[in-house]
């Protein structure tokens, strides 16, 4: 599986999952479930990204 955060080694599935199940909104959120960006921070752009692709409060146009 793709790394997100290579500081802590935690995959791509593993935060897709976590913004998913649990409903984050924030990379604060994200890094409190699992970990991702609490490093060095380079990740932290990728986690805007996937979180406003797969966040609950996302709409569907902005998905597309």
């Amino acid at each position: 599986d793709r790394v997100v955060c290579r500081c802590l080694r935690v995959t791509e599935a593993v935060v897709i999952e976590a913004i998913v199940t649990l409903g984050l909104r924030t990379v604060k959120e994200v890094r409190q479930a699992t970990e991702a960006g609490d490093g060095c921070t380079c990740c932290h752009k990728e986690i805007h990204t996937y979180l406003a692709v797969y966040s609950a409060s996302s709409s569907p146009a902005s998905m597309c």
